[in-house]
């Protein structure tokens, strides 16, 4: 399909996974209500890329105690995070999980909803970018396109009025994500050829 094709090369750096969102209509924001907001999406991002580097960081061949404390931590603090995870995902019972595409100025998801948004309109959207934070991402959003396919449709969105400081965090987890995507990929093609 050139027509999708050109579609997703023109989005630059994504990633796609599986994650749990939900949308909800905007009304006229607020720049008080809007920059809170950005505050707790940067400080979610934060933790999501320290807890990332946390992960990425290979052991200390020479059994430094430090390293190996430091590993139980943060096992621990997982654990942690995937038990409050767990009770709050009980309070939001309108989430859904499915494959979402990120990028820099958008993303887009496949759902099978009933009632989906018109394209120009302005969401909240709701976002798990990482299954172990308690708390979704919550960015305002504008509907560009919605297409469907039988009972499923897919729904693109451009992030709006996003701070740039947010914009930078959000750009190095998609970066972050792109190249382990790749990498992966290019382990899994080289175990075949194995």
């Amino acid at each position: 399909m050139p027509g999708q094709q050109d579609e997703h090369s023109a989005r630059g750096v994504s990633f796609t996974g599986d994650m749990r969102l939900r949308w909800e209509a905007r009304s006229a924001d607020n720049s008080l209500g809007l920059l809170e907001i950005g505050e707790k999406n940067a400080r979610l991002l934060r933790a999501v890329l320290v807890s990332q580097e946390i992960h990425s960081e290979p052991g200390d061949e020479t059994g430094d105690r430090g390293a190996v404390e430091l590993a139980r931590v943060d096992a621990k603090l997982d654990l942690l995070l995937d038990m409050v995870s767990q009770l709050l995902r009980r309070e939001r019972p309108n989430m859904i999980e499915t494959t979402v595409t990120l990028w820099l100025t958008g993303a887009a998801w496949s759902c099978q909803a009933e009632v989906v948004p018109a394209v120009g309109e302005p969401l909240w959207l709701e976002l798990y970018v990482d299954a172990r934070l308690a708390q979704p991402l919550h960015l305002p959003v504008v509907v560009t396109a919605v297409t469907g396919r039988g009972k499923e449709s897919e729904i693109s969105v451009s992030f709006d009025a996003l701070e740039e400081s947010l914009e930078d965090l959000l750009g190095k987890l998609i970066f972050r994500q792109h190249r382990r995507m790749i990498a992966q990929q290019k382990a899994e093609m080289r175990s075949e050829n194995s």
